[in-house]
């Protein structure tokens, strides 16, 4: 096991693979997106779960690993991307013990969007963060997955 959080997710694996072989695994369930604007990375504060996270969500019906990381980033931060790099896989265990594994991506930007919240939105707020300043609570999963990606 790499890191725990504080919901009991486990993160056990980080894969290096291409995006074709995602369809090799099956459980592929969730995507996300890491976005690097200079020497910070994009993170928003989710009002359900009190923590500041990665945008990422379920992979729907129909839809590519990449089409969900771009569709949640949009509906988590209001942020739009073209270019994103696909890094990999990432093995996790839910509470309940079922393995999960969640595609992430990679986008570099030279900045972002104002952030306005309407009613209905997951997140808060959204910052960019250099990893080091104190902003309370951050997923440790997802604080690994940054790390990891960011090589």
């Amino acid at each position: 096991m790499i890191t725990k959080n504080k919901c009991g997710y486990e993160l056990l694996e980080y894969i290096p693979c291409n995006e074709q072989e995602i369809i090799n695994y099956e459980n592929v369930t969730g995507a996300g997106i890491v976005v690097k604007v200079n020497d910070e990375f994009l993170i928003g504060f989710n009002n359900w779960r009190k923590q500041w996270e990665i945008p990422a969500g379920r992979i729907e019906k129909g839809e590519s690993a990449r089409q969900a990381a771009i569709r949640e980033l949009l509906e988590e931060t209001h942020q739009k991307v073209e270019n994103i790099e696909f890094k990999g896989l990432f093995k996790k265990k839910r509470p309940n013990g079922e393995i999960v594994y969640m595609a992430i991506f990679l986008c570099v930007k030279d900045g972002i969007v104002p952030f306005v919240k309407k009613e209905d939105d997951e997140m808060d707020e959204i910052k960019l963060w250099d990893l080091k300043e104190d902003i309370g609570y951050v997923d440790e999963i997802d604080l690994k997955i940054i790390k990891i990606v960011q090589g």
